[in-house]
């Protein structure tokens, strides 16, 4: 029960990096094809307005699904596409089995994307994620092994393109799973060797940021820990602004307040 509580403990501090979206005005995707990248765009635009409106997440996924029987030659790509709005549209159902039926579609969708091509980026990153959620719904055995399948493929995103956007959220999501995974499997080493990657990458990713100072933390770095903590509270920019502004930043504040009398 007390792993269970850990692993429930480990989603929900993953759960801060896949709401909000980067500030982006357009898709950050590329398509070959013309027509193809304004259907990424039409996607893009409906998940952009998801928190005020939850049928545009339907509306995307019937837009993708659609794209994916009239352009085959972009299987691939519109495969991890229809993949990440049925996360989306997962992580906002409420009915139990139900949300767990979508991850099971986002998994299905990201794995075809990876069997059309071994290196897709979005593939991994997705298939990463979906495991993760199937996990929080899972018994504490069964959720160990699917976290394990997370980190593989998280590590496949990252070893792809460490420089693609996917491989550096890879890389903050790896620094969460290994803080927040109970005893003996939590390494603050390895969270503390992904979040450096994570900011050197990308140093206005808020949360890469605030795990940063939390591994330093817990290795009894103080004086890095402060200083990551004090950027990560000045950051101007954050790609995820939404993340920083409710879950980072605030983290980023309570961690200082305990290490404030240590030396």
């Amino acid at each position: 029960m007390k792993n269970k509580s850990k692993l429930i403990q480990l989603f929900i501090i993953v759960f801060a990096i896949i709401l909000a979206l980067p500030v982006y005005a357009k898709s950050p995707d590329v398509a070959n094809d013309k027509d193809v990248q304004e259907i990424l765009e039409q996607g893009w635009q409906l998940l952009s307005v998801m928190h005020k409106d939850k049928t545009s997440l339907d509306k995307g996924i019937a837009v993708y699904k659609s794209a994916l029987e009239k352009y085959p030659q972009e299987k691939e790509l519109l495969s991890w596409k229809v993949a990440e709005m049925t996360f989306k549209k997962a992580d906002e159902e409420l009915d139990k089995k139900k949300k767990e039926n979508l991850y099971k579609e986002t998994l299905s969708y990201s794995q075809k994307a990876i069997q059309l091509n071994p290196q897709s980026s979005g593939g991994h990153y997705w298939a990463g994620l979906a495991y993760v959620r199937i996990a929080e719904l899972s018994g504490v055995i069964s959720a160990i092994g699917q976290v394990n399948k997370a980190k593989k493929e998280f590590e496949k995103t990252i070893n792809i393109n460490p420089d693609h956007r996917f491989a550096i959220l890879s890389n903050a999501v790896l620094a969460a799973i290994y803080l927040g995974m109970p005893w003996p499997m939590n390494d603050n080493k390895k969270a503390e060797k992904y979040a450096e990657e994570a900011v050197k990458k990308d140093p206005n990713l808020t949360l890469a940021s605030v795990n940063l100072g939390k591994s330093y933390l817990n290795l009894k770095k103080y004086d890095k820990a402060k200083d990551e903590l004090n950027r990560c509270l000045s950051t101007k920019s954050p790609t995820y602004v939404w993340d920083a502004e409710l879950y980072d930043w605030p983290g980023a504040r309570k961690l200082l307040k305990e290490i404030e009398n240590k030396k």
